[in-house]
């Protein structure tokens, strides 16, 4: 089944409330189509993955309302917890004379450690990985590697707290 009959019934599972036992069979639902799928995956309404088959998701992630997940490749390890509009775009435009409307289109990978949170409206850019046990803070922008454990904010983002 492609892109297009994956995002025709992801669109229809929509209807459906976004908590409850309808993240556990939109979760089900997205589960089928990726790349690779751990066990419970749970997603909120109205969250886009443009293209499933390069999305691997470990065990109990939670994707929240609104995400959108872009083109490339994109890794979510064990308890990954996205919070509400977060942008994770594995894919960047290029400019081609001097215009980026027709650039060639460049795929790049994103990697998010174990138990690692993004708070609400976070953006993860192409060529990031976040490591394990992470907080990045609401707003951020993340547009380099984090490293285990540490919190991360602002717009770029930047380490605001090591450890515990």
């Amino acid at each position: 089944m492609g892109r297009s009959w994956y995002a025709f019934w992801n669109n229809v599972l929509n209807v459906l409330p976004p908590h409850g036992r309808a993240l556990d069979w939109r979760g089900a639902w997205a589960a089928r189509h990726l790349k690779s799928a751990g066990k419970r995956l749970r997603i909120s309404s109205l969250v886009n993955i443009y293209d499933p088959s390069n999305v691997s998701v470990g065990d109990h992630v939670y994707i929240g309302y609104g995400c959108y997940l872009g083109a490339g490749s994109i890794t979510f390890e064990d308890e990954v917890v996205l919070g509400p509009f977060c942008a994770i775009a594995a894919g960047n435009h290029t400019k081609m004379d001097g215009s980026y409307r027709y650039g060639p289109y460049e795929h790049g990978e994103i990697h998010i450690g174990r138990g690692t949170w993004l708070g609400a409206h976070v953006t993860v850019t192409a060529g990031v990985t976040i490591g394990a046990g992470c907080l990045v803070a609401a707003g951020a922008v993340v547009t380099q590697d984090v490293p285990d454990g540490v919190t991360v904010g602002g717009v770029p983002a930047k380490i605001i707290s090591e450890g515990p």
